[in-house]
C-alpha cells in the first residue's frame, strides 16, 4: 500500500466556512482555533476546498488562476498584531462605510505602503516575486486588463494584449507598476498567513489536504497566457467544452464549460505547466484531493454550442504517461483520486497503478447490499470514506429528504440507531472500516440539516456560503470524537 496513506480520520471544512466579522472566513484566530479543536479530538487531517480566488458565484472551482490564491482569505487583524499596518489607519478604514470586500481591498493597499520601508517585508516580498515569477506578473497583468477593458472574457482585449505582444505588455508593466506591485503583494500576504497556519497546524500533528480542479476556467490568467495548451479555435474561444453526462447529479448531465487540455502539446512541453501546479500546491498543503479523477483517462467533450450536457463522447485525455512522468519527477504522489461518478475498468486501473486512494460516500451505500460502498465491501484499505462531501446534502438532511424509503431502512439496518441519530452513527460507521482514511464534513459532526448545504452540483445559486459556529464544536462533541477516533484506531 501507498506508505504516505496511514490509518487516520479527519474533517472537511473549507476556510470560507469559518465564523468572523467578515464576509467569508479566513486565516484569522478562528482557523487556529478550529486546529486547536481538531488537536483536541484527536484528528489528523484537515481537509479544505481549493485556496484560488471564486467566481462570481463563490465556486472555488472555477477561478481566474491556476495558482494564485484568494486574498479575502487574508486576515486583517493579523497584519495589525505583525506589525505590518498601523491600528490607527486600520480604525479609519473600518469606519468608512465601503462593502466589507472593499474594506479588504483597502487594508491590502495601505499595508503595501506601510512596509515599502521594513526591510526585511519588501526583502520576503522580492524573494516570493522570484520564486513565483512564472505565474505571479501574468496574474497581475490579467487582473489590471480585466478591469481596464471590463471584459468578461480575455478574448475581448485588444489583439496586441489579447496575443500577448511584448511591446504592449512591457508598456502595461510601466504604466501600472504600482497596481501589479500591489497585486503581487496580496498574494505575499496571503502566502505569509498561510504558512503561519500551516506550521501550527503540523506542531498540533494536523496534516492539510488540498483540492485541485482538474480543470481550467477558460477565463482566466493560464488559459490566456498558454492557449496552445488548450482546444481553442483561432479566435481563443474553446469549440469543446468539459462536462459529465447524466448522472446521479443531474438528468441532463453538467455542462461545466471549461476548455479542454490539449495533451498531445502538454507533452511536448514536458508536462511543464501541471508541474508547476503541482508543485506549487504541494507547498500549500500535504494531500492533493484531485477533482474528477476520471478526467485524466478520457474526458467528456460536449460541442461548444451545446445546451445540455447529454450530448458528448468520451475522448482520450492524459492517461498513464502522465502520471508515471510525474512520478519519475516527483516521486509517489500524496493524491487521493475523486473517483466518483462514471468510472471504468481503465479508470480504476489507473488508479489502482499508481496506488491513489479513492474515495467512497457512505450517502451513496444504502441502494443495495451489494453497492461498493458499503464497508462490509470494501475491497482494499487504500480508500477515503466520507459521509459526504461538499457537493453532498448534509447526512441529516439525506436521511430526511434525500434517500428513498429501502436506503433509510438499509441505513437504519446498519447502524442500529433511531433515524435522529443517523449523522453521528454514520460517521461510527465509516470509523470503523477499513479505509485508511475516514474524513467527515463538519456539518455532520454538528448533526446540522440541509440548510448548511455547501452546494449543489448544477446550480449556481446560494452555494459556498455555509458559515459555521465553533462554539457548537464543543467539549462533549470533541470528546464523542477523540472516543470513537481512538476505539477506532486512528490516532
Amino acid at each position: 500500500m501507498n506508505h504516505l496513506f496511514t490509518r487516520s480520520s479527519g474533517i472537511l471544512m473549507h476556510i470560507t466556512s469559518l465564523p468572523g466579522p467578515w464576509d467569508t472566513g479566513d486565516l484569522g484566530n478562528e482557523a487556529f482555533r478550529f486546529i486547536d479543536k481538531l488537536h483536541d479530538a484527536r484528528q489528523s487531517l484537515w481537509q479544505i476546498l481549493p485556496l484560488t480566488i471564486p467566481d462570481s458565484n463563490g465556486s472555488p472551482y472555477a477561478s481566474i488562476s491556476a495558482f494564485a490564491c484568494n486574498p479575502m482569505l487574508i486576515n486583517p487583524e493579523r497584519l495589525v498584531q505583525e506589525n505590518l499596518l498601523s491600528e490607527s489607519v486600520y480604525h479609519q478604514i473600518l469606519a468608512t462605510d465601503k462593502s466589507l470586500t472593499e474594506k479588504k481591498r483597502h487594508v491590502f493597499k495601505e499595508t503595501y505602503f506601510q512596509t515599502r520601508n521594513q526591510e526585511s517585508t519588501f526583502s520576503a516580498f522580492h524573494k516570493f516575486i522570484d520564486k513565483n515569477s512564472y505565474w505571479l506578473i501574468d496574474y497581475a497583468r490579467f487582473c489590471i486588463l480585466k478591469t481596464i477593458y471590463h471584459s468578461n472574457t480575455w478574448t475581448e482585449f485588444p489583439e496586441e494584449y489579447k496575443w500577448r505582444h511584448p511591446e504592449a505588455l512591457k508598456k502595461l508593466d510601466a504604466e501600472y507598476d504600482e497596481t501589479i506591485q500591489q497585486l503581487m503583494f496580496e498574494q505575499y500576504l496571503f502566502n505569509r498567513q498561510w504558512f503561519q497556519l500551516k506550521e501550527y497546524a503540523h506542531a498540533r500533528h494536523i496534516q492539510i489536504v488540498g483540492d485541485i480542479p482538474i480543470f481550467i476556467s477558460h477565463n482566466s490568467v493560464d488559459v490566456w497566457s498558454h492557449p496552445d495548451l488548450f482546444k481553442l479555435d483561432e479566435t481563443g474561444k474553446p469549440y469543446v467544452i468539459s462536462g459529465v453526462p447524466p448522472d446521479f447529479f443531474s438528468r441532463t448531465g453538467q455542462l461545466w464549460g471549461n476548455p479542454h487540455y490539449r495533451w498531445d502539446r502538454l507533452k511536448e512541453t514536458n508536462y511543464a505547466w501541471w508541474i508547476h501546479r503541482i508543485e506549487h500546491i504541494l507547498e500549500y498543503v500535504d494531500y492533493i484531493r484531485l477533482d474528477h479523477f476520471r478526467g485524466f483517462e478520457s474526458v467528456w467533450e460536449i460541442d461548444v454550442h451545446a445546451t445540455t450536457a447529454e450530448k458528448g463522447r468520451w475522448v482520450p485525455s492524459a492517461g498513464h504517461e502522465f502520471f508515471q512522468y510525474l512520478r519519475d519527477h516527483l516521486g509517489i504522489l500524496p493524491i487521493v483520486a475523486e473517483d466518483l461518478g462514471v468510472i471504468t475498468d481503465a479508470v480504476r486501473k489507473l488508479r489502482d497503478d499508481f496506488e491513489f486512494p479513492g474515495m467512497k460516500i457512505l450517502q451513496f451505500a444504502f441502494d443495495s447490499d451489494d453497492n461498493p460502498f458499503l464497508p462490509e465491501n470494501y475491497t482494499t484499505e487504500l480508500c477515503v470514506v466520507y459521509t459526504g462531501t461538499h457537493d453532498n446534502n448534509t447526512t441529516l438532511g439525506w436521511f430526511r429528504h434525500d434517500a428513498s424509503p429501502d436506503e433509510k431502512k438499509r441505513c437504519l439496518d446498519r447502524l442500529h440507531c433511531d433515524p435522529q441519530d443517523v449523522p453521528w452513527n454514520m460517521i461510527r460507521y465509516g470509523m470503523e472500516s477499513i479505509a485508511v482514511w475516514m474524513i467527515t464534513p463538519l456539518q455532520d459532526i454538528l448533526e446540522l440539516d440541509e440548510t448548511a448545504r455547501m452546494n449543489f452540483p448544477g446550480t449556481t445559486k446560494g452555494n459556498w456560503r455555509w458559515r459555521t459556529d465553533l462554539n457548537a464544536f464543543d467539549n462533549d462533541r470533541i470528546q464523542r470524537l477523540k472516543d470513537l477516533t481512538e476505539k477506532t484506531n486512528r490516532i
